[in-house]
């Protein structure tokens, strides 16, 4: 034992000494007070780190982390040709960003900007929707199954207070990872610092975090995670509960083509109303969904709650009188749902997501099969099977243009999009396209009873295609621990 010791100590000797950075110190905030117009940030020096996940060990022991979450995550990346080449860790945890995307979309305003620069999340607001991971491009809110929120790095900052520093720094052997004080107003003129191989840009999220470079660095690199191309988690309740709404205002939307009737606001009120307690199955914390509520300002997804909460609400009244007026705001107020449903996913942080496309298709889903629901209602066809089966065809024409779209960018996020659909997928998709073609022809020769199901089977798998092949911008993983 003695003797690996020995052994250990020579080569940590060995190691290249890490280079002398201004400003970055392993003491506490006591030696690093702040003035005003100035922040905290951490701080990465790329040649120094071994890759030992000395740092991610001391994080997850600090905050009691179960073993499937991680704050601060170390991941590769490789470059130069060989026999040159080269491979370089990078470790990184919070940015503590300057315009925090989590902030800005979180519904419960469970994230807060502190004056010393910390992005703090408040445990007690959070309902755990995870709409910040989507935003981060960065992909640092993480949920953590055994409390339902989601949780992220806060810089150790008790330990800050009192006069330490984050759990992080005090274990990395080669002092890689630091602490230091950023002029605020500087920066947000000239943050280039903050973007590494293979990172999101720091101009979408201002990221303070400090990377230094190494000497020699490869002109191109790539992650050595870029391998691990798996699809995404399918969050089967928002597959039902965007069905459903738009289902509701394609219905809602056709009584006021064909003559408002009580039966088809009645299966439009009942899809509404069938989706709002669907949609808490999706929150860690269904019994504190009235705080999504508190965003309207700023987040789609508190929009989204309050527009269908009137859909069911208007649709409940035209049930009870039917009328032009009360028809005409059901639509308005399920057309503003279904907008705000789907600009809640253009996001930067999910680039095959981040498109107008992403909207046209949620409102021509509900172009396309409220008809037809409004048609086994009323009985009434004409012009609602006009209307289905222009939307449907319409959705093909969107889809193909998403094709094309990912097609054509080479960002590894767009291309892993694209495999992932035409290869991994292929079949399904093949399927949503068949249905949705033999749907246009069934409109006008088969009772909406049978078009109907076609139609949900068809959107139902595009939506469910729509969550598993979205590839998050993220930083570089592991190559065996993947993203």
């Amino acid at each position: 034992m003695t003797l690996g010791l020995d052994r250990f100590e020579a080569n940590v000797q060995l190691l290249p000494k890490p280079p002398k950075l201004h400003g970055i110190t392993d003491a506490g905030p006591d030696r690093l007070a702040l003035e005003p117009g100035q922040q905290y940030r951490f701080t990465f020096a790329m040649g120094s780190c071994i890759g030992c996940h000395s740092c991610e060990v001391a994080c997850a022991e600090q905050n009691g982390l179960p073993p499937e979450v991680a704050w601060r995550k170390v991941g590769e990346v490789e470059g130069g040709s060989f026999p040159t080449t080269k491979r370089f860790h990078l470790s990184l945890a919070c940015n503590h960003c300057l315009e925090p995307a989590c902030l800005e979309g979180c519904p419960t305003g469970a994230y807060t900007k502190l004056d010393n620069g910390i992005v703090k999340h408040h445990a007690d607001d959070c309902i755990g929707c995870q709409y910040c991971t989507w935003n981060c491009p960065y992909s640092v809110p993480a949920f953590q199954p055994d409390r339902r929120i989601v949780t992220k790095c806060d810089m150790c900052q008790p330990r800050l207070e009192a006069g330490g520093t984050s759990a992080c720094v005090d274990a990395c052997p080669t002092h890689a990872i630091g602490i230091e004080i950023v002029d605020v107003a500087a920066w947000r003129l000239d943050h280039h610092e903050a973007d590494g191989p293979n990172m999101p840009p720091s101009h979408l999220t201002l990221s303070t975090t400090r990377i230094i470079l190494p000497e020699h660095m490869p002109l191109e690199t790539f992650a050595s995670s870029d391998h691990d191309l798996r699809p995404e988690h399918p969050h089967w309740p928002l597959v039902w509960v965007t069905l459903l709404t738009q289902l509701a205002m394609g219905a809602i939307g056709s009584t006021l083509v064909t003559g408002v009737e009580r039966h088809g606001a009645i299966v439009a009120f009942l899809a509404a109303s069938i989706a709002l307690p669907a949609s808490l199955l999706h929150l860690g914390r269904p019994i504190m969904a009235w705080k999504a509520l508190r965003g309207l300002r700023r987040s789609w997804l508190s929009r989204e709650v309050l527009f269908f909460g009137l859909l069911a609400l208007t649709t409940s009244i035209t049930v009870a009188a039917p009328s032009t007026a009360t028809a005409s705001l059901g639509l308005a107020m399920g057309v503003a749902g279904v907008y705000s449903s789907g600009r809640l996913y253009v996001v930067p942080g999910r680039p095959a997501w981040n498109t107008r496309l992403t909207v046209v298709a949620f409102l021509l889903s509900g172009a396309a099969s409220g008809p037809l629901l409004a048609m086994i209602a009323t009985g009434r066809y004409l012009p609602l099977q006009v209307v289905s089966a222009l939307a449907l065809l319409a959705q093909l024409i969107t889809l193909g243009a998403q094709l094309r779209r990912l097609r054509g960018r080479p960002a590894r996020e767009f291309r892993g999009s694209f495999r992932l659909m035409t290869e991994h997928f292929s079949r399904l998709l093949l399927v949503r396209c068949l249905l949705t073609v033999s749907a246009v022809v069934l409109v006008f020769n088969a009772p909406a009873l049978v078009v109907l199901p076609i139609v949900l089977i068809a959107e139902g798998i595009g939506r469910y295609l729509f969550f598993v092949t979205v590839v998050p911008l993220s930083t570089p993983g592991g190559f065996f621990t993947g993203r």
